[in-house]
């Protein structure tokens, strides 16, 4: 390899470096740069690694067991039976009465 081989190499490692994607903040407007870099932090040691998707799994794992308990028993969760916290969630809710009483205002 010659030199001006070396140099060429040189400058697309450089080039690819500056232009990657995956180091910094995506381009945007001057005035929401500092709301992005509070999502995204200044730089790769900022950012979040992990997430709280098996925390989140965990909680719904318990209160499903709760709720799967207290169907058994025919026991009550607060003031509500089971078969009524089922109906409630099958329920599809009236949207229509929530748009009458915003445009009569």
């Amino acid at each position: 390899m010659n030199e001006s081989e070396k140099r060429r190499e040189k400058l697309l490692r450089d080039t690819r470096s500056q232009y990657s994607s995956r180091r910094g903040t995506p381009a945007v407007h001057p005035r929401y740069r500092a709301m992005y870099q509070n999502l995204y932090g200044y730089g790769e040691e900022d950012r979040i690694s992990g997430s709280t998707l098996g925390v989140r799994i965990f909680i719904c794992l318990i209160l499903f067991g709760i709720f799967a308990a207290a169907d058994y028993r025919d026991e009550k969760i607060w003031k509500f039976s089971p078969a009524q916290i089922i109906s409630e969630i099958g329920n599809q809710p009236d949207f229509s009465a929530l748009g009458d009483g915003f445009l009569s205002r």
